[in-house]
């Protein structure tokens, strides 16, 4: 499969100490989380990719698989055997990934609900310094490794489209799995809102102490 398309910013991409790396959620595309990775991370290089798969009903809008394919939003961590566009979207971010000049100790991979579970899928089986998951969940029990990296979660308590109980459940069989991290459940809908961004911009500055070094 050819790599997935993306944005970067800045663009032309930089030689950043760093880089931040954003997964859109469903309906969205590659320009949706593009403006947030500056006020993550206001030095790094930022790529946000776009899914490979076209939205059924959203004009430009792409997905990372069918929502009708697996029942994660039901709390059930079972990934539906006939999800194939899953497995097709893990190995396209992955073949992404790896196709970027950049070095994975120094990465943090985040993503917004749908994102967010390709974030986990992906993110606990590579070395990089940290994962950021918004409104985001486990399609499957976590793949983890001995560099799996630390995880942010950040859940709406009144998160209408992924209930906060499919995160806290995501984030309970992280946590008996092994993976270092922190849960925050903020009082909000299925979004990113600025008490939100200041959380994970706090975990990105503490994961890559030298992020604001000269």
């Amino acid at each position: 499969m050819a790599t997935l398309e993306f944005l970067a910013f800045p663009d032309p991409p930089i030689a950043a100490d760093h880089t931040l790396l954003l997964l859109h959620g469903w309906g969205a595309n590659a320009a949706d989380l593009i403006s947030l990775g500056p006020l993550l991370a206001p030095r790094a290089q930022i790529y946000a990719a776009a899914a490979p798969f076209p939205h059924p009903y959203v004009t430009q809008g792409r997905m990372w698989y069918d929502l009708s394919q697996h029942n994660a939003l039901s709390g059930s961590l079972l990934l539906d055997e006939r999800a194939t566009d899953l497995a097709t979207s893990e190995a396209a971010l992955r073949e992404w990934i790896a196709s970027l000049p950049i070095d994975l100790s120094r990465t943090i991979l985040g993503g917004f609900s749908q994102g967010g579970a390709l974030t986990l899928a992906v993110g606990l089986t590579l070395p990089l310094a940290g994962l950021l998951v918004f409104s985001g969940y486990l399609v499957r029990p976590p793949g983890v490794t001995a560099t799996s990296p630390p995880v942010l979660m950040i859940h709406g308590t009144a998160d209408p489209v992924v209930p906060f109980a499919s995160a806290q459940a995501s984030w309970q069989a992280l946590q008996t799995a092994g993976v270092k991290g922190a849960f925050h459940a903020l009082p909000m809908a299925h979004e990113i809102n600025g008490e939100a961004i200041a959380i994970a911009r706090q975990f990105i500055e503490k994961t890559l102490p030298k992020m604001n070094s000269d």
